[in-house]
């Protein structure tokens, strides 16, 4: 098997980088809030081992290659790359080479950064440490993700729902510090020119629709770092607009949202082998007659992933923005078939069953038609503005949901909470 040579490569030293991040944020902020306090120091240097990445190239080397090849393998071939425009992708490329790539993914399930580690390997860029709670560090997940990139957050101090079980730790001073901890450390990865990845909204969507950007402290960081590069390196935000058929823990969302309830996650790479296992056992039967290439996509992946990477956008300047950013990746999300036949079958209010069956799909062609033109243009594909791509979307939709059972062959709603998941995607903030 042949290698295709990566574009760059980080050289990270674990311990290094610790001191001088711990000196630093000694400086400007321990001896001033906590002079002379022991506990404090044990405290935060235990924080900052928690958050720092592991970076080891051999497992990350394997487990890339066992995901390709076995662990995540239907997630892995379900993945569409392309980029906003015909030279998108070679820009991404060349500014990993001459800069850090930040990458910023709309957020909808745990396997999103399954997803990203796949864009990566197919950019042949390095690996990006990824930014995540500790909360998914659990059972497996405990003892594999120290080994990868990943720099876990404290959920029980940077999360106001949770509380910390030490009462040291509680302390509004000692949060501020965590958070000044946690913003060197990232910095300081930036500069070094590590490719990062977070997710704007902070979270999963627990309704389905697309949330809003909320990591403004951590823009700012990115923005700290940019200038204290002094023009010797660039910090490049790349928008990544997932937008996927199946999304493995919908049905769990929908209903803690309607619960106000909080869904943890059981781990993260027991959620993401569970959402591999969805893809491989998810078998639908399009019957399609057009060869739209949404329409081919869905014919010849069941599954796919549509993931549409936007130009790079440079933070030199100073006057790139949070919500500009996000903006970037708004624009590119997709509406997909069963998004669309969602909406409508709702939309329906149950006057006519028959409707929803496959055998029925001429008779949603109206309202459809009328449907498509209360959606925006700019997310929908040209499969939706021709009569035989139309037929098509609906027989894909109604398919979907008849495997997913949320609606009967007979016609039948027997999910309305999914079917109003999916709706959800068709709506932007």
């Amino acid at each position: 098997m042949g290698l295709q040579r990566r574009v760059k490569k980080i050289r990270y030293r674990r311990r290094q980088v610790s001191r001088a991040v711990f000196s630093r944020f000694r400086d400007q902020f321990l001896d001033a809030q906590f002079p002379g306090d022991r506990e404090a120091v044990r405290h935060f240097r235990k924080d900052l081992k928690r958050l720092s990445a592991n970076f080891s190239h051999l497992f990350f080397f394997q487990y890339s290659l066992w995901s390709r090849y076995r662990f995540h393998r239907h997630i892995y071939r379900s993945v569409i790359l392309t980029g906003a425009h015909d030279h998108t992708l070679k820009e991404v490329m060349r500014a990993s080479r001459d800069g850090v790539l930040f990458y910023f993914p709309n957020h909808q399930a745990h396997i999103d950064s399954m997803v990203i580690s796949r864009v990566a390997q197919m950019l042949r860029v390095p690996q990006p440490m990824f930014i995540a709670w500790n909360t998914l560090a659990r059972r497996r997940s405990s003892y594999l993700m120290p080994l990868v990139n990943s720099c876990l957050l404290d959920r029980q101090i940077m999360d106001t729902r949770f509380q910390p079980s030490d009462p040291f730790r509680t302390t509004r001073n000692y949060r501020a510090g965590y958070t000044r901890l946690f913003n060197e450390y990232l910095k300081y990865m930036l500069s070094a020119g590590v490719d990062t990845l977070i997710y704007p909204e902070g979270g999963r969507s627990y309704s389905g629709r697309t949330g809003e950007p909320r990591i403004r402290r951590v823009f700012k960081s990115a923005l700290q770092a940019q200038d204290s590069m002094k023009g010797s390196g660039e910090i490049y935000i790349v928008p990544v607009s997932l937008s996927f058929t199946l999304i493995p823990e919908a049905s769990r969302l929908i209903r803690s949202c309607h619960e106000g309830a909080f869904l943890p996650p059981s781990s993260l790479f027991h959620d993401m082998q569970h959402g591999d296992d969805r893809y491989a056992a998810f078998r639908p039967r399009y019957q399609t007659t057009t060869n739209f290439p949404m329409i081919r996509h869905f014919a010849e992946k069941g599954t796919p992933i549509f993931c549409v990477v936007g130009d790079p956008i440079s933070l030199l300047p100073g006057n790139a923005t949070l919500e500009g950013c996000f903006d970037a990746v708004l624009k590119n999300l997709k509406i997909l078939p069963h998004h669309f036949v969602a909406r409508l079958i709702l939309s329906d209010s149950g006057r006519d069953a028959k409707r929803w069956t496959t055998d029925g799909t001429e008779t949603l062609m109206e309202p459809a038609r009328t449907m498509r033109h209360l959606i925006p243009a700019a997310h929908m594909d040209e499969a939706f503005f021709d009569e035989g791509g139309l037929r098509d979307i609906l027989a894909i939709g109604l398919e979907f949901f008849q495997c997913e059972g949320a609606v009967t062959r007979e016609g039948n709603i027997r999910d309305p909470l999914l079917l109003e998941y999916y709706t959800q995607k068709c709506i932007y903030p």
